[in-house]
């Protein structure tokens, strides 16, 4: 039945076709005028339906090129139908590019006229029509191809076939047509549209224009130049507005920040997650390479200049001077102007000049460092092969004045150089590391040594700063955490062995609790690891936002031990345990601290429970660790009443010991140390007290006696005022952000945009924003636009309206969250941290410059990032999916602003909808295809509709469909868009 209907449909198709054909042959024979044509043509022609349904294009123009020479008559039916909206515009085109007489130049000539005529008002309208004029035009550009290669091999023959025609004046008609095709961003938007529908054809254009290039005779480099265009058409030929500024801003106000949360919060995150950073703020921002650079070396050296504390000292330190190096190193491999064979970077030594320009950081720099900053970078950089030494000498003389003088005028000119320090603590760290690598039963007297070593003075903190941001951290870990695991109590062993191996338990148990209390149980530890260490920390270990139960420790432990352990402990020369090794202590502490203080509060004196303290603490500095956490986990769960007795018992285990108790055990000293800093943060972090200044230095708990919106505005002046972010108030900036959660925080944020008079300084707010975002860039977006962004859009804050300047900002600032969110997900930066390290990241890898030989578009890791596994690249594909939340938020937000694009009216509202689609397509560029196709059918052409100024152009248009699977859709709106702008001309005509 289908098939005898469609071939019904055929019959009645043809019948009208040669009913069309017989009425051409009439009108040319009788001479009709076009008006006679266009009263008659109807006569057939059905009420509303188009003559391309019946193909009266092909009809006319077989007619008008049956001869030698066009016959002009039928030709201005043609041009009558075409007026009238009998024929389309897109049949035209096509049946002009079917057309193969070129030797035929009469009949190509008036082809060519004809076009020029109708060029510029190439339009559609109705779906049949949308559908035919992407081939339409595509295959015209072809055929002007071949029209303009004929006419120049013509033109450039001899014989009288040559000059019987003036084939210039086809080449020139050719140039005119094909200026138009050029200049018409409308035509050039459906010829890009063309390349991605058709690539065998667009093969061919490609294919064609190399024959053109390659012609030997009289061309016109115009046209050359024309069909170059089309040839090669890309989006970002087709213009757009510009919400950015022309010009590059003059400073930089989001880097520093951003490096001052990554740095505080993932210290230990390998290069490449900072070189992805840093590429994507370059794409924000639209910063030369040098630039980004120089910007990137300022940022850390402010911030290095402003840090406080040993800890934050040393760290800055070991980032700026070990870690920048290996950023810039990648940056530069994934340049576009990289240079394998050069020995260095131009880019860097440009940068380096821009930085010399910034003498007031430098000079700041070689005071408090004690030498010359340029100088001890650059040695850096020379062994990452960006500069060479003649290049250091020139630069370090042109600072080596400034810094002498400097250095004398300081009083403390005497102090060491910190930087020389952190550079120095490569070497040991390397040391540290190859001999945990070896026997521990062969080598455990030097490895104490060089533990306890370790621990004088700063050298620790400095040798974690530099395994941190070299990578090699979890390898520190793993390692120190199977020497512990070695170092277990070995049955009826004594003397200098048994003391040996004791001491090596401690100083390892020591260290590892340190630096899981620094870096976190996350970050530096394997999730199920089974070693008696890793146990501890997940059951006992008192750890911010890890609520453990200290009862359940309680019940945990083996009653007969703990009985063991009290009896020894009450009377230790009369009752020995020989049955309990050290880790078996260090997990029934919980049960003896537990019945010590029941002990104390039904009457027991507190002299004996001083003595079981003392007793306990002298054995091994381990006790103390394991009762102080017991302790501090207790103390979350009591009332205020309660607290007094387990808080004295915390600071009995920070008193002095006797000298004669620890001469008894070798390098006692050193450890009592470390002790004496972990039970001390155990006790800032978990209650607070005492020093305001002391424990906001020791403490990631915010203890603020103001309310909290007032502690937030005092924080963010000392911002506003320094225009960058200092480490501590990133702190403080994470602890309110965790207290009062990221909706909270983004809309003080928000609000510090609004207060804002002038747009420099919207600008300077809006970057420090998107910086301390990064706080927890998912969930301040997610925030921002499933919440705050509603919230104003439907005038529920009384606060502000979103209106111009502040709806551009506040737009961008949406816009760069989403692109970072979308780059950098929560999810992969927790799997990251707990990835498994490896000591050398070049293992299995190769050079960066054979990884790029092999794959342009991936880059693998160096030394400095051997917490990522190898095969984990950067890439500079654009994500494929929106990972969720952001997937969810992002398409409620976008039902919301289709809500507001239904009528015809134009509202702030509607224009903050605009500026976030232009800043998101014009940011975002090919990485923001996932989140186009979000985008409700219909938005953009009902948005279109309101939207009647010159700024949406058909490149915006363009932008806004992933045209990998909306085509037809940025089509229509290519032609609503060109019938609007027709009417606008139309009415100014």
């Amino acid at each position: 039945m289908v098939f005898l209907k469609a071939n019904m449909e055929t019959q009645k198709t043809t019948s009208k076709t040669s009913l069309l054909n017989k009425m051409l042959m009439k009108a040319w024979r009788e001479r009709w005028t076009d008006c006679q044509w266009g009263i008659n043509i109807k006569t057939v022609l059905p009420r509303g339906v188009s003559g391309d349904v019946y193909n009266l294009a092909d009809c006319i123009l077989q007619q008008a090129v049956v001869g030698s020479g066009a016959n002009q008559l039928v030709l201005s039916y043609l041009r009558h139908s075409l007026c009238s909206h009998l024929i389309s515009h897109a049949a035209v085109l096509k049946r002009i590019s079917k057309y193969d007489g070129l030797d035929k130049p009469h009949c190509v000539a008036a082809l060519l006229e004809f076009l020029e005529s109708i060029i510029g008002g190439v339009t559609c309208y109705g779906k049949s029509e949308e559908s035919m004029i992407v081939n339409s035009v595509t295959s015209l550009v072809f055929w002007l191809m071949q029209v303009y290669v004929q006419a120049v091999r013509m033109s450039s023959g001899a014989g009288e076939a040559s000059s019987a025609f003036d084939w210039g004046s086809i080449t020139r008609c050719v140039g005119n047509v094909l200026d138009s095709v050029v200049t018409s961003q409308f035509l050039m938007g459906i010829l890009y549209l063309g390349k991605q529908e058709d690539a065998e054809l667009f093969g061919k254009i490609s294919k064609k224009y190399s024959e053109i290039v390659g012609l030997a005779g009289t061309k016109v480099p115009t046209i050359d130049e024309a069909f170059r265009k089309v040839a090669l058409i890309e989006l970002n030929h087709l213009d757009m507005i510009e919400l950015e500024p022309k010009s590059v801003e003059a400073i930089t106000y989001c880097l520093q920040p951003l490096l001052a949360v990554e740095v505080l919060l993932n210290p230990s995150s390998d290069t490449q997650v900072y070189v992805a950073q840093m590429l994507m703020i370059q794409r924000l921002k639209g910063y030369s390479t040098p630039r980004l650079y120089s910007e990137l070396i300022r940022a850390c050296l402010i911030s290095l200049n402003n840090v406080s504390g040993p800890n934050r000292e040393s760290m800055w330190c070991a980032f700026t001077f070990i870690k920048l190096p290996h950023i810039l190193k990648q940056l530069n491999t994934l340049s576009k102007d990289y240079d394998e064979k050069l020995d260095y970077s131009p880019d860097v030594i440009e940068a380096l000049e821009m930085l010399l320009e910034d003498a007031p950081v430098l000079d700041f720099m070689d005071t408090k460092c004690v030498c010359n900053t340029v100088e001890c970078f650059m040695t850096e950089l020379l062994k990452q092969h960006l500069v060479t030494e003649k290049q250091i000498s020139m630069f370090a003389s042109r600072r080596e004045s400034i810094t002498s003088s400097l250095q004398k005028l300081e009083i403390n000119n005497q102090q060491p150089s910190i930087v020389k320090f952190v550079i120095r603590a490569e070497p040991p760290l390397a040391g540290i590391l190859k001999t945990l690598s070896t026997d521990y039963n062969k080598v455990q007297e030097a490895l104490l040594s060089m533990l306890c070593q370790v621990l004088s003075g700063n050298s620790f903190e400095l040798i974690l700063s530099v395994a941190t941001v070299e990578g090699k951290l979890k390898t520190f870990v793993s390692r120190l955490i199977k020497c512990n695991e070695c170092s277990k109590q070995v049955p009826g062993e004594t003397g200098k062995a048994a003391l040996t191996r004791a001491a090596l338990f401690d100083v390892s148990f020591l260290m590892l609790t340190f630096i899981v209390q620094t870096f976190g149980s996350d970050v530096v530890l394997d999730e199920g690891g089974d070693s008696f260490f890793e146990k501890w920390v997940r059951e006992c270990m008192v750890e911010r936002n890890k609520c453990k139960s200290p009862m359940n420790m309680v019940q945990q432990c083996d009653q007969t031990k703990v009985d063991e352990l009290l009896l020894h402990l009450h009377s230790p020369d009369s009752y020995k345990v020989p049955s309990l090794k050290w880790h078996e202590v260090c997990n029934n502490i919980p049960g003896v601290l537990y019945h010590v203080l029941l002990a104390w509060e039904n009457g027991q004196s507190p002299t004996d429970v001083k003595n079981i303290l003392d007793n306990m603490k002298v054995k091994l500095c381990a006790y103390s660790v394991c009762a102080a956490s017991w302790l501090c986990s207790y103390l979350q769960i009591v009332c205020a009443d309660d607290l007094l007795k387990p808080m004295n018992m915390v600071q009995q285990f920070l008193t002095a010991i006797a000298p004669e108790e620890m001469a008894q055990q070798e390098n006692f000293k050193e450890r009592l140390g470390l002790t004496f800093q972990i039970i001390r943060k155990m006790q800032h972090d978990f209650h607070p007290a005492g020093n305001p200044k002391m424990r906001m230095a020791l403490t990631h708990n915010l203890v603020s006696a103001n309310p909290l919106t007032e502690h937030f505005g005092d924080v963010w002046k000392g911002v506003q005022e320094r225009g960058w972010l200092p480490v501590d108030t990133a702190q403080t900036l994470e602890s309110l952000m965790q207290s009062c959660g990221p909706l909270w925080l983004v809309t003080k944020l928000v609000q510090e945009i609004f207060a804002c008079k002038h747009i420099s300084d919207m600008t300077r707010v809006m970057d420090i924003a998107f910086a301390i975002m990064h706080l927890d860039i998912e969930l301040c977006t997610v925030a921002l636009l499933s919440e705050l962004l509603p919230m104003y859009l439907l005038n529920k804050l009384q606060s502000a309206e979103l209106v111009e300047p502040h709806s551009t900002i506040v737009a961008r600032l949406a816009v760069y969250a989403i692109l970072s969110t979308l780059e950098n997900p929560a999810k992969v930066r927790k799997k990251r941290s707990r990835t498994a390290d490896t000591e050398d990241a070049g293992d299995g890898v190769g050079p960066p410059s054979k990884a790029r030989k092999l794959n342009p578009d991936l880059i693998a890791g160096d030394s400095c990032s051997s917490d990522m596994p190898p095969e984990t690249v950067i890439s500079r594909e654009p994500p494929a999916t929106v990972a969720e939340p952001l997937a969810t938020c992002f398409q409620n937000l976008l039902k919301m602003f289709a809500t507001f694009v239904t009528t015809d009216e134009f509202s702030p509202k509607v224009h903050f909808i605009f500026q976030f689609l232009v800043l998101l397509v014009q940011c975002g560029r090919d990485r923001v295809k996932p989140l186009l196709r979000l985008l409700p059918v219909g938005f953009v052409q009902n948005l279109l509709k309101i939207i009647v100024t010159d700024d949406f152009t058909p490149g915006l248009i363009l932008r806004l469909y992933d045209l990998q699977t909306s085509r037809q859709g940025a089509v229509a709106d290519l032609c609503l868009l060109r019938n609007i702008q027709l009417r606008k001309e139309s009415i100014r005509l």
